[in-house]
């Protein structure tokens, strides 16, 4: 219980944004609210000035809920560990993003807009065995962004199909595609943090984030698509160990 409650104290002094990061986080808002809305500037091909700003303010808010909650769900897990998550913007992803967009014309959205930098917490980490940073836990930590995003994804599921409101639909399609692209093993994004960390982990992780965002987005009720992601992530995770890593794994992950 006393770990508990160690941990809501930690949240409660760390779990906030350094000035650095609330700047990052603001730019890549800004860019990604724009890359969802580029083709929402009017009906058909004409150009509503008053529409498309309209829609930029509001995609700039639901990005930026959706990043809040994102990052905070990964300090909370991080700090469980006693260590401090911290966003750090790629600049080279968010300017990869708008060419994406452009060249496909709103298609397509590239959403790698940086990563997560881990800082462990010399006091607090006092009696772990491994006391300083090691690359399972940042992998962990890792995860939990596109885990974050498959749960937003539900939540906003749910509400689109109670209230019919398009922008929880916008979301949700946010949610997922954020999901895809940031459990891809492509450096700074989350999900080259789970490989370095731990290859089976990654494997997991990757199967159970592709086959929730697939399952959700065909429809499949959430009852069933948890279970149903977490059977299919264990198959290949198995499959996985079997083919390829009891031949070449090589430790301790």
């Amino acid at each position: 219980m006393s770990l508990i409650f160690d941990w809501f104290d930690k949240i409660k002094r760390y779990a906030f944004l350094k000035p650095g990061e609330t700047r990052a986080v603001i730019i890549a808002v800004i860019v990604i609210g724009f890359i969802i809305s580029f083709d929402k500037w009017g009906p058909d091909k004409e150009i509503d000035f008053v529409v498309g700003f309209t829609n930029l303010l509001v995609s700039i808010v639901l990005v930026a809920v959706i990043f809040y909650l994102r990052l905070l769900f990964q300090k909370i897990v991080s700090l469980g560990a006693d260590l401090q998550a911290e966003f750090k913007l790629w600049s080279l992803g968010l300017m990869l993003g708008l060419v994406v967009v452009f060249i496909t014309n709103g298609k397509l959205w590239f959403l790698i807009p940086g990563g997560i930098v881990i800082h462990y917490m010399p006091g607090h980490r006092v009696g772990w065995v491994r006391y300083g940073l090691n690359y399972f836990g940042v992998g962990i930590v890792g995860l939990a962004g596109p885990i974050a995003n498959i749960l937003l994804a539900m939540i906003f599921i749910i509400l689109f199909k109670i209230f019919s409101v398009e922008i929880f639909y916008t979301a949700f399609i946010l949610n997922l595609v954020w999901a895809i692209w940031t459990i891809l093993p492509i450096p700074p994004a989350d999900g080259s943090r789970i490989f370095f960390g731990s290859r089976m982990v990654y494997m997991f992780g990757l199967a159970i984030v592709v086959s929730s965002a697939i399952l959700l987005y065909s429809d499949i009720p959430i009852i069933i698509t948890i279970p149903a992601s977490f059977l299919i992530a264990s198959l290949w995770w198995l499959i996985y160990y079997v083919v390829w890593e009891r031949f070449n794994w090589k430790g301790p992950y």
